[in-house]
């Protein structure tokens, strides 16, 4: 049905033909119009907004982008966003230390989605006009809500919410079922991997989301008495923590294979960890990627439960790396 009538002449017609007291009926008939109207027009603006070009400025970023589906939206990666394959075909922009702002420029972006750290980048930014999106993804929590922010920012808040609950039932999954909780030490990056010895390490902390990924595998981190998110301990130190499992996450060391990573902790032997051969280098790029893939690490930190169940249970005295 097509109304050619303005509402000001319907409703003198209705009234006309049945009186005032139909003036609550015309108003319900004028609703309906309307409705109808501003849906069309609301549909119409829609498809005259165009879809916001994105830079992201970190792996976890674009990472959840394309989590989110809507990877048309980058118009820009940085040189170190290698997953999913995809993202290495599209233009890049420098790294965290060395943005490149000719190539920012020259993308004409209208979003700009970057790190609580990327100071240096705010003034620059602002100064050609690019909306900014900070994200803090230190914590699962923080992930979660940069998960929220970025797809309120590709438009897409309802594929957020339904990553973000099946990351969240994925985290809470069975652990493995243990008389006692083993201590884990999650070793981020350290000196001279694959030199045959341990020099500095550093661990995740408490405040870390490593942390919290160990608590839903089913473990407690070995590593407490601190407030860095990321300290560092020497040898003597992780004797002193005694832990039961120690990982070891060497996605940064591409060039290394992990025994021989896995067999530097052979001389910190009495370590009950090293003692059963409990060491497991983690060798994923997702390990030290704080966005979607966070599940995966929870799943290889529960594998690494598993194994030293198993090993415990038989009392193994071989040294995992020789």
């Amino acid at each position: 049905m097509t109304f050619r009538s303005s509402p000001s002449s319907i409703f003198s017609s209705v009234q006309n033909c049945f009186g005032a007291a139909a003036g609550t009926v015309t108003v319900a008939i004028l609703m309906v119009i309307c409705s109808i109207n501003c849906e069309k027009n609301n549909d119409l603006n829609r498809s005259e907004i165009p879809a916001p070009r994105i830079i992201s400025f970190a792996p976890s970023i674009t990472e959840t982008i394309f989590a989110l589906g809507a990877q048309e939206h980058l118009a820009g990666v940085t040189d170190f966003c290698f997953w999913p394959p995809e993202a290495k075909r599209l233009p890049k922009v420098g790294g965290y230390i060395d943005p490149n702002f000719e190539q920012i420029v020259r993308l004409k972006p209208d979003v700009a989605i970057l790190l609580k750290e990327h100071g240096a980048l705010i003034e620059f930014l602002t100064k050609h006009k690019v909306r900014i999106v900070r994200i803090d993804n230190e914590n699962i929590s923080g992930i979660f809500n940069s998960i929220s922010l970025i797809g309120d920012a590709c438009g897409v808040p309802d594929q957020a919410d339904s990553l973000i609950k099946t990351m969240s039932k994925s985290l809470h999954g069975r652990a493995p079922y243990c008389s006692r909780k083993p201590r884990i030490l999650f070793c981020v990056g350290r000196d001279k991997p694959g030199s045959g010895t341990i020099g500095s390490v550093f661990c995740a902390g408490p405040k870390s989301f490593y942390s919290e990924l160990i608590d839903y595998a089913g473990g407690e981190n070995a590593f407490t008495d601190t407030l860095f998110a990321y300290p560092s301990v020497a040898g003597e130190g992780i004797i002193h923590m005694a832990p039961d499992i120690i990982i070891d996450a060497m996605a940064s060391n591409k060039s290394m294979d992990s025994e021989s990573v896995g067999g530097d902790w052979n001389e910190l032997d009495m370590v009950p960890a090293v003692k059963i051969g409990a060491v497991y280098p983690l060798t994923g790029t997702y390990v030290s990627i704080p966005g979607p893939r966070i599940t995966d690490i929870c799943k290889d930190i529960r594998k690494c439960i598993e194994d030293w169940q198993t090993r415990s249970a038989r009392g193994s005295a071989c040294l995992r790396f020789k």
